[in-house]
């Protein structure tokens, strides 16, 4: 079902199907993938429980051996089953709390600073390290280990302070040759889906300068387009070699970031998983004309961009037939032609306007046309069609050369 519908721009449907079987599958399929980092999570929660339950069972087992009241059997059951629950509540919220989730963190922090910030973040953690490390020289004659206890305290106030003040003063680094970053914001990134490549409205936006976000399509989604490209139906052939001709164009845009990664997620069958999965991870958008898509993406949380829903905003307010009331305010530049103005500036042309300078005059609309400088409509006078076209000269007639006569 999936490389049909990456073959074509997805249209809503007019009404929701009668049959429940088909809404059945519909709401079924596909399926949704998982947030990926609720394993790691899992994982480390389990771990910090059995921390947590051991470390738990031994404090309360060293509770009862020195403290009186406890050292009885029932005061000794009754320490030890409180430390192992308190053992695994405690290991459960902070085992993920102190090992994954500050690695995903910081992998997501790091993947995206600048060379420049990098570094200041680094020099700034080396001074706080050292200073912590001087102290700790310094403070070493303190009885009963205060002076690694004061050393500790220390780093834990400097080592935050060194990562602001070093990430604040990367443009430092630039005199060093060190580039210090883009000078805007990062670019917003958005998966892009076969349909969106197919559909060919991308290349378009990308040409005027519309697409300002980094780009990314995915291996599998390439895979996919080469197997519509091959396919034997000439129509979805000819579809699929359009969309690679395409990505050939957008490679070569100046200024446009393009990315291809090879990241695939072999477990799941269903390319519309592997994409609302991919975005998840990315922290981006999905770009795809797929109603289907669009929507299962919507559920799971994913912000979607649909080139249909930014077509149908940009259609022209005028259509063909409309009718409205302007002002002709001067002559056109062909003969018996009108200029009027709409409320936001537009041009707009009434055919047999010209005797009717100053006047409100109703029109219908005949076209619209939309140029690199600006819109222009083209209006004829509202039921006076048949007089203007008798007001306009016509072709010059000759005058007929009679026989002779002699009159």
């Amino acid at each position: 079902m999936r490389p049909a519908l990456a073959a074509m721009a997805a249209t809503p449907p007019e009404a929701p199907e009668e049959s429940s079987s088909g809404l059945r599958l519909r709401l079924l399929g596909p399926r949704l993938p998982p947030d990926p980092h609720a394993r790691p999570d899992r994982i480390a929660s389990l771990i910090g429980m059995c921390v947590g339950a051991s470390a738990g069972t031994l404090y309360g087992a060293i509770l009862s051996a020195r403290i009186q009241p406890l050292s009885s059997w029932q005061g000794s059951s009754i320490s030890v089953g409180v430390g192992l629950g308190l053992g695994c509540l405690v290991g459960y919220i902070l085992g993920p709390n102190l090992t994954v989730r500050p690695y995903f963190w910081a992998e997501e922090t790091l993947a995206t600073l600048p060379t420049s910030e990098l570094l200041g973040v680094l020099g700034g953690v080396i001074v706080a390290l050292a200073m912590a490390a001087l102290v700790a020289l310094i403070a070493s004659g303190l009885p009963f280990g205060l002076g690694w206890v004061v050393a500790v305290l220390v780093a834990a106030v400097l080592v935050p302070l060194g990562l602001t003040v070093g990430r604040r003063r990367r443009r430092d680094f630039s005199m060093l040759g060190i580039a210090s970053g883009s000078p805007g914001p990062p670019l917003a990134k958005v998966v892009v889906d076969t349909s969106a490549v197919i559909d060919g409205r991308l290349l378009d936006l990308a040409r005027g300068g519309f697409c300002l976000y980094q780009l990314i399509v995915p291996q599998f989604v390439l895979d996919e387009l080469q197997s519509v490209a091959d396919s034997g139906d000439p129509i979805r052939r000819s579809r699929g070699r359009r969309g690679i001709a395409m990505l050939e164009e957008l490679r070569s845009l100046p200024g446009l970031d393009l990315q291809f990664p090879t990241v695939d997620y072999p477990s799941m069958a269903e390319v519309d998983a592997r994409l609302v999965r991919l975005t998840r991870e990315e922290g981006a958008s999905l770009l795809t004309v797929d109603y289907n898509l669009d929507k299962v993406a919507q559920i799971a949380g994913v912000r979607v961009l649909n080139l249909n829903q930014l077509a149908t905003a940009l259609r022209p307010s005028l259509v063909a037939g409309e009718r409205l009331d302007v002002e002709v305010v001067k002559e056109g530049r062909e003969a018996e032609q009108g200029v009027g103005y709409l409320e936001d500036g537009t041009m707009l042309i009434v055919e047999g306007g010209r005797y009717r300078l100053g006047e409100r005059v109703p029109v219908v609309v005949r076209s619209v046309i939309q140029t690199a400088s600006g819109r222009m409509v083209f209006a004829n006078l509202d039921g006076e069609e048949p007089e203007a076209e008798a007001r306009r000269p016509g072709p010059a007639k000759s005058p007929r050369k009679t026989g002779g006569s002699g009159r």
